[in-house]
C-alpha cells in the first residue's frame, strides 16, 4: 500500500512570488522580502520611463482631454485600489497578506544570511525588466501609446507590499526572507532584527 502525501496548495502570496521565481533567483539564494519587492517596483518604474521615451520618439502621444467623467473614473479606480491595499494589510482570509507573514518559519540558526547594501549592490530587478518592457513596448507601439504606463500599476502594487512588509517587520522585530528553499522561493522565513546570537559550544561558552 503506497503512502499518500498531502499536497499543500500555495496561497495568494506564494502564487504571486512563484510567477517571478525564475527571474528573481539570481544572486543570493535568500533575499529579504522587502528588498525583493522594492527591486520589482523600481524595475517597473524603469520600464515605464524607457517605454515612454521610446514611444514618444517613435510614435508620439495623442492629446487627452480630462473631463469630469474621466476624472471621476480615475478617482473611483484609485479609491478601489487603496481599499484593496488596506485589505491586504489585514488578516482577513482571501485578502490579508499579514497571515502569510505570520506563518513564516524561523530561519535555522546555522544559516548564513546574506548581507548587502540595497542601493549599492542591486537596487533594480534587472531580470524582471525585459519581461515588463517588451510586452509594454509592443502594446504601446502597435495599439495604444498610453499603455506605456501599464507597468506603473504593478510597480505601485509592489511598493505598497514593501511598505506592508516593512511595517510588519518593525512591529514584530523580525526580518522576513524569501528563497530559504531554492525550489520553493515563495516560502517565507524570518530572523530576529539585529545581530544573531552566536551558537554556543559543548561547554556552553560562546565561541571566541
Amino acid at each position: 500500500m503506497g503512502v499518500r502525501r498531502r499536497v499543500v496548495e500555495p496561497g495568494a502570496l506564494e502564487l504571486q512570488l512563484m510567477v517571478f521565481s525564475a527571474w528573481a533567483a539570481w544572486g543570493d539564494a535568500m533575499d529579504r522580502l522587502v528588498h525583493h519587492e522594492l527591486r520589482a517596483s523600481l524595475a517597473a518604474l524603469l520600464a515605464v520611463v524607457v517605454s515612454a521615451v521610446v514611444v514618444g520618439l517613435v510614435r508620439g502621444f495623442p492629446s487627452v482631454r480630462i473631463g469630469d467623467r474621466l476624472a471621476s473614473s480615475i478617482a473611483a479606480l484609485l479609491a478601489f485600489w487603496v481599499l484593496i491595499e488596506l485589505l491586504k494589510a489585514t488578516r482577513i482570509k482571501w485578502f490579508g497578506e499579514v497571515r502569510d507573514f505570520d506563518a513564516a518559519t524561523p530561519v535555522d540558526p546555522e544559516t548564513v544570511l546574506p548581507i548587502e547594501d540595497f542601493w549599492h549592490d542591486r537596487p533594480v530587478g534587472l531580470g524582471l525588466l525585459p519581461m515588463m518592457l517588451v510586452p509594454t513596448l509592443v502594446l504601446a507601439l502597435f495599439w495604444e501609446p498610453w499603455m506605456c504606463l501599464m507597468p506603473l500599476l504593478w510597480g505601485l502594487e509592489m511598493a505598497a507590499k514593501a511598505a506592508r512588509v516593512a511595517h510588519w517587520e518593525r512591529k514584530n522585530g523580525r526580518v522576513l526572507w524569501r528563497g530559504r528553499v531554492v525550489s520553493q522561493p515563495w516560502e517565507l522565513s524570518w530572523s530576529p532584527v539585529g545581530p544573531r546570537t552566536p551558537a554556543r559550544t559543548a561547554t556552553e561558552a560562546p565561541p571566541s
